[in-house]
């Protein structure tokens, strides 16, 4: 696994905070985005498996996400790193299932 990615001259590495993460794991699945970026399969590969050591240290039933609003509207979880009930550990986005229980917006 890559110690490192260089992405738009940021350095990106396994202990930088999951929200970080998540938002250029974001970036790369919305290419709609102004500041999208396009990983390679390897760059890809590192960054979930670093959100899987971050979900690993988390507790059961716990979850870290990132929404996003369109115009000030309802906001909508785009990806989410955690640990369902069972303790399973989770690296979530669209299109997979939601595991966290019935609703997105809630935790």
């Amino acid at each position: 696994m890559l110690a490192e990615l260089n992405i738009s001259g940021r350095v990106y590495t396994a202990s930088d905070d999951p929200i970080e993460l998540l938002a250029l794991l974001r970036r790369h699945m919305d290419q709609t985005l102004s500041d999208s970026v396009y990983l390679s399969s390897e760059q890809l590969l590192a960054l979930k498996g670093w959100l899987l050591l971050k979900a690993e240290e988390m507790e059961p039933g716990k979850a870290i996400w990132l929404e996003e609003s369109v115009d000030g509207g309802q906001a909508k979880v785009v990806a989410a790193v955690g640990k369902t009930d069972a303790g399973n550990t989770v690296v979530w986005h669209t299109p997979l299932p939601w595991p966290f229980g019935s609703a997105e917006s809630s935790s």
